[in-house]
């Protein structure tokens, strides 16, 4: 089957207008109803809405458990999306602090591919890495790149950091954590719903916590877009040609 029309019935998202002129730029159709289309390119993250009245087209989604494609399963898709996410993290970072990248004390939660896209920017800024993880192969990882390396019982203690990024996606900041931090740190949670740090106690605390998540729709709209667009197009390719 060939797919050459496609429908973005969502572009609340500005990502996905780019993603429509990429694909619009290599020969495929946009049209404005989904009746006409071969396939439905919708945002990331999907909602259950969004499927709805779509029958029985091809669907292109990032994220989520639904019918049809999740681009955002892709390896190469996840690993650029990480380097725009961590690219997005240090414009965030500038915005917030007068302080230099170089030489500053950075303590990286989790090592993931944003921790390690992120791990990898700042490193070659100058920043001192410490990285807080779990497994022992993340933990040599995490070495051998350079990092000095803690366990989470580590957050418990006091620290002297000046940034703080946290990629874990469960809460691991919660009291006894946040009574750590130092009181000029920025604290930045970059991991997916619900993050990872009790954001109620951590306003009670006066901690100077700064919300990053979805940093690719942020500072990077058009290359988070096309990323969408070559993704969508390296499928239809390999397994709709």
């Amino acid at each position: 089957m060939k797919l050459k029309t496609f429908c973005v019935p969502y572009i609340v998202d500005e990502r996905m207008v780019f993603a429509s002129e990429y694909l619009q730029a290599q020969g495929y159709k946009c049209v404005d109803c989904s009746d006409d289309a071969d396939f439905i390119l919708l945002p990331i993250p999907a909602k259950d809405y969004m499927f709805e009245n779509l029958g029985d087209k091809t669907i292109f989604y990032g994220a989520g458990e639904f019918r049809g494609i999740d681009y955002n399963k892709l390896e190469a898709f996840v690993m650029e999306n990480a380097y725009l996410t961590s690219e997005g993290a240090i414009s965030l970072l500038k915005e917030n602090s007068d302080k230099s990248i170089y030489n500053s004390k950075v303590l990286i939660t989790g090592y993931g591919r944003i921790a390690k896209a992120l791990h990898r920017a700042l490193d070659a800024m100058g920043a001192k890495v410490t990285i807080c993880c779990r497994s022992d192969r993340a933990r040599t990882e995490a070495g051998f790149r350079g990092a000095d390396v803690i366990g989470f019982d580590g957050l418990k203690k006091s620290n002297s950091y000046d940034f703080v990024f946290n990629t874990v996606p469960h809460m691991i900041f919660t009291k006894n954590e946040l009574d750590k931090i130092n009181k000029d740190t920025l604290l930045f949670d970059l991991a997916s719903f619900p993050g990872g740090v009790d954001t109620l106690y951590a306003k009670s605390k006066g901690v100077k916590l700064i919300d990053g998540k979805k940093l690719p729709s942020r500072y990077s709209k058009q290359s988070a877009g096309e990323l969408i667009g070559r993704t969508v197009e390296k499928i239809i390719r390999e397994d709709f040609s």
